[in-house]
């Protein structure tokens, strides 16, 4: 958005120096992107009048324009095709330098004719670009003056805008924020300006078939018109926008666009038949030739201008996007019926998407325009058009809808002081509301209703008036320590420190993955397919919820290949059927030595001793039973129970799915459903009292878990077994085929006294007559 110095000081009062106002939109949170000059017109060219042409023999483009300036008569020699007699141009005189072409101005001859001077065209002059002729200047132009004198240089704000802040694309936008900032009065254009009385008819009618699209439309009808050259001060204006120059009529609605940030569209009255305009959704394949002549295809859900046409009614325009060829102004038009509206945003955004069209129109309807807005800038627009082309204001005026319902927001003044941490009182507070436009009704202590004005339609909670108290108070008054803040935390479950530290301590790290993924990672890891797709995303790598962890990780140790040995962990959420949290860890290569193993590689048995001691550590038991699972190698696959129950699953790695990403086949995993039940862990002093220990190697069958045998030593040990543990697995002579020796360490202890050897040779003596009766050996 271009903001013209010059401009902007017309509409603020007081405005301070140019640094000093970039800086201050910068504080406001418009920030300046550059600032430019616009350039003037250069000197030696002064206002001309055609009043002759005659062609040169022999060519077939290039004629003598006889040009006065109001007291001198000049011959110039011109090939421009809009050189006609009663054009009033810029006649740039011997010695003068035009920038746009780096020539210097001289009396030569042309075909055996004397040009005492160019002719100029915009870009000649470096004003700005036109194709098809010199430039064309109102007949207001006083001839013989120095173009430089009308056409002065300008400093250009240009602003780098967040769409949210759609009231500050016009000028009207900044002054208001800057006015009110500075605490100073801005300069309405729309003041003391009344578009029309409805009671009168002016001939003009609006049909509105679609409400939601167009809930709000206005006519004004302009008589008399005379279309021509807008005046050199429009005509600066608009080039310091970047806008190119067209006739007068059309000069003025582009001007009130970027003046009041509300599009608007003059047509051709006798264009619209019964003067009559009807808003509706295009039919199948309906063709509408647009302003820049380009033959459009509409879409049924495209929301269009239209006008009768015997028995239906035809397009003539793309509501809020581009107008139509056939019912625009030209050099015929004596009357123009001037529409502005209120359009949807997402249909104006959707239908210039789809038809790949930009204008500065449809850029300020589909980021939103105020609603309350089409009265006042059709006035504006209206007597502007009136002023330029010389046409007279019908009394009527034609309208279909209403103001939109003022919004208001609950407040509590306090809530700077906490979200923004600097202290402003709340009468600097409500003044800070008022100036934006709000009005401020105190409902009890530290409770306000805020209503905000139509055109800040941004400001919907509570937030967003703390955001507004802060730009106004300025930003740079926020202090340097940090704020203090009382955050409530969210409530977690409480084992998932402990979980954590557990792990961590195991020698895992832990990780976090993207919640989105893709159906080709959930199919390339055998994870169940998606259940939640994403409507519109960036991209298919993110494209679905996951419904599994492990996919995630897997990627996690396939970046990290070239490390020896990996352990990852992550607690996080999937998406099935219903969310659920989970945990999962990946593990590869030999990251953990537990002891009397410390030759043996990893392998499965790792994976569920590791999870055995996360249950230990929660007051809780970890068991496995082998069953098969699509992601898991089948014959190193288990469910894990937890406290017997099933949770999840542990395994060895698919080969095929290590392969698919490219990972070693010994890779093993698990993923467990959460919450983890456990008993509450208390505390427990260091015990005083000395350890007994006795070694007992068991002699069972190889189909015998380890677990099984210690649970049978733990059933018949007594209330004083502190502890067991393997240290020794033996298989060979003398032990028979299909056996092996398993060796416990087991620990007694009595918080009270030492226990004696008498004590514990009972209790060894009760758990070897279990064993035998349990059909075991004890290897001596």
């Amino acid at each position: 958005m271009r903001i013209p110095y010059g401009w902007l000081a017309e509409l603020v009062e007081d405005l301070p120096s140019l640094e000093h106002t970039a800086d201050l939109l910068n504080g406001l949170g418009l920030e300046v992107d550059a600032v430019h000059r616009s350039p003037a017109a250069p000197t030696g060219v002064v206002v001309a009048e055609i009043v002759s042409v005659r062609p040169i023999e022999g060519s077939d483009h290039l004629v003598v324009a006889e040009t006065s300036d109001g007291s001198s008569h000049y011959s110039v020699v011109c090939g421009a095709p809009n050189a006609k007699v009663g054009v009033r141009t810029a006649l740039a005189l011997p010695g003068a330098r035009l920038p746009g072409v780096g020539l210097e101005v001289e009396r030569r001859a042309i075909r055996g004719v004397t040009s005492e001077g160019i002719l100029c065209s915009p870009k000649e002059l470096d004003l700005f670009e036109m194709t098809g002729g010199i430039i064309a200047l109102a007949h207001d132009a006083q001839l013989g003056a120095q173009l430089g004198d009308l056409w002065t240089g300008e400093d250009v704000i240009e602003l780098e805008l967040k769409p949210n802040r759609a009231d500050a694309f016009s000028l009207i936008g900044v002054a208001r924020d800057v006015a009110a900032k500075l605490g100073t009065r801005y300069q309405h254009p729309a003041a003391g300006l009344v578009a029309g009385d409805e009671a009168i008819d002016d001939g003009l009618a609006v049909r509105l078939e679609d409400t939601l699209g167009c809930p709000r439309m206005t006519l004004k009808l302009i008589e008399d018109v005379t279309v021509g050259p807008s005046p050199v001060w429009l005509q600066r204006r608009l080039a310091q926008l970047e806008l190119r120059p067209r006739n007068n009529i059309v000069d003025v609605t582009n001007y009130v666009t970027f003046e009041v940030g509300q599009p608007a569209h003059a047509y051709d009255r006798e264009a619209l038949q019964e003067g009559t305009i009807v808003v509706r959704r295009a039919h199948p394949g309906e063709m509408v030739l647009t302003l820049t002549e380009q033959s459009v295809e509409l879409d049924p859900e495209d929301l269009i201008i239209a006008t009768p046409d015997g028995t239906g009614t035809k397009a003539i325009g793309i509501a809020g996007v581009i107008g139509g060829y056939h019912d625009s102004v030209n050099a015929a038009t004596e009357a123009v019926a001037l529409e502005v509206a209120h359009f949807d945003p997402v249909s104006i955004r959707k239908t210039a998407k789809r038809h790949a069209i930009v204008t500065d129109a449809h850029y300020r309807f589909e980021r939103g325009v105020d609603p309350n807005v089409p009265p006042w800038a059709s006035a504006r627009a209206a007597h502007l058009i009136a002023e330029v082309g010389g046409g007279s204001l019908h009394p009527g005026f034609t309208q279909t809808g209403g103001d939109a319902e003022p919004r208001s927001v609950p407040f509590r003044p306090s809530r700077v002081v906490f979200l923004m941490d600097f202290d402003v009182p709340v009468e600097e507070q409500q003044g800070y509301l008022e100036r934006l436009g709000c009005s401020v009704q105190e409902r009890a202590v530290d409770d306000w209703l805020v209503t905000t004005p139509s055109w800040r339609f941004d400001l919907g909670i509570e937030e967003d008036l703390v955001e507004e108290v802060g730009r106004l108070h300025g930003y740079e008054n926020i202090g340097e320590t940090v704020p203090t803040m009382d955050f409530v935390p969210p409530e977690t479950d409480p084992t998932h420190f402990l979980l954590r530290s557990q792990l961590a301590g195991q020698g895992l790290q832990e990780v976090i993955t993207y919640v989105w993924t893709s159906d080709e990672l959930l199919l390339r890891a055998r994870a169940p397919l998606a259940e939640v797709h994403l409507s519109n995303p960036q991209g298919v790598e993110r494209s679905v919820l996951r419904t599994a962890l492990y996919p995630g990780l897997l990627q996690v140790a396939a970046l990290n290949r070239v490390e020896p040995s990996l352990g990852v962990f992550e607690i996080g959420h999937v998406f099935g059927e219903e969310e659920r949290e989970v945990l999962a860890l990946v593990i590869r290569g030999p990251w953990l030595e537990p002891g009397w193993r410390r030759e043996l590689p990893l392998d499965f048995y790792l994976l569920k001793g590791l999870l055995e001691q996360l249950a230990t550590s929660q007051g809780a038991t970890f068991s496995a039973t082998p069953t098969r699972h699509p992601h898991l190698h089948p014959g190193v696959s288990a469910t894990a129970l937890w406290n017997g129950g099933p949770v999840g699953n542990l395994g060895q790695l698919h080969p095929e799915v290590a392969a698919a990403f490219d990972l070693p086949e010994e890779v093993y995993i698990a993923e467990l459903a959460l919450p983890l039940e456990g008993e509450v862990l208390r505390f427990n002093d260091i015990r005083r009292q000395p350890h007994a220990e006795r070694d007992l190697a068991l002699v069972a069958p190889t189909t015998v878990s380890y677990q099984d045998l210690a649970r049978l030593v733990r059933d018949h040990a007594g209330t004083l077994l502190e502890s067991i543990e393997p240290f020794d697995i033996y298989s060979g002579k003398p032990i028979p085929e299909g056996e092996r020796s398993v060796a416990l360490r087991l620990r007694f202890r009595s918080d009270e006294r030492a226990l004696t050897d008498a004590e514990v040779d009972d209790y060894m003596v009760n758990i070897m007559a279990a064993v035998g009766e349990a059909g075991y050996d004890i290897r001596r």
